[in-house]
């Protein structure tokens, strides 16, 4: 990918998990866009990408089982929404669960925090 920035003859500063982590954010931007676009014929070419991408990961019969790539690169792109994610309605495929998940998690590592505190103050 090349930027205008690049082209003057700068170095690029940036480290791969700098650029995995942009990447990622970009990709993030365009599944938010294609499951709250309505339009048919979206002048956004990975629009219309994007949305083949949700429609297989709903029927995909292999997704449970860990076995699709492509449901497998979906999901890992719906978690890293959902960690930051504030809305209620969300419109990204399983936005909702997995922010219910990740809340279980948290309320769990707290208990056992707590437990392992009471422990070490009890004996």
């Amino acid at each position: 990918m090349d930027d205008e920035g690049s082209s003057q003859g700068k170095p690029q500063s940036k480290s791969p998990k700098e650029s995995q982590r942009l990447s990622i954010q970009h990709c993030i931007q365009l599944l938010v866009h294609a499951c709250q676009c309505r339009s048919t014929n979206c002048w956004l070419l990975s629009c219309q990408k994007m949305k083949r991408v949700v429609q297989h990961t709903k029927g995909c019969k292999r997704k449970t089982s860990g076995g699709c790539p492509v449901c497998k690169q979906l999901i890992a792109l719906c978690c890293y929404h959902a960690k930051h994610c504030q809305e209620n309605k969300c419109s990204i495929p399983f936005c909702f669960n997995i922010k219910q998940k990740l809340c279980q998690q948290l309320t769990l590592h707290r208990l056992q925090k707590a437990q392992f505190m009471h422990q070490q103050m009890a004996g």
